[in-house]
């Protein structure tokens, strides 16, 4: 698997960081957030339930 793939999206679960999805999901955090930084908002440590991160 090219490690550029698109690998769709993942919904945000009570509990979840943006470290602990990034490291199941075989990327940074900072990779993440820089995906996701529209969707996230200034503060990388305050995401929320329901809200869908692109992977």
């Amino acid at each position: 698997m090219e490690r550029n793939a698109s690998r769709g999206d993942y919904t945000v679960r009570a509990g979840d960081t943006l470290s602990g999805i990034a490291a199941r999901h075989g990327t940074t955090w900072q990779r993440l957030y820089a995906a996701n930084k529209g969707a996230v908002g200034a503060d990388p440590d305050l995401i929320v339930p329901g809200l869908r991160l692109a992977l």
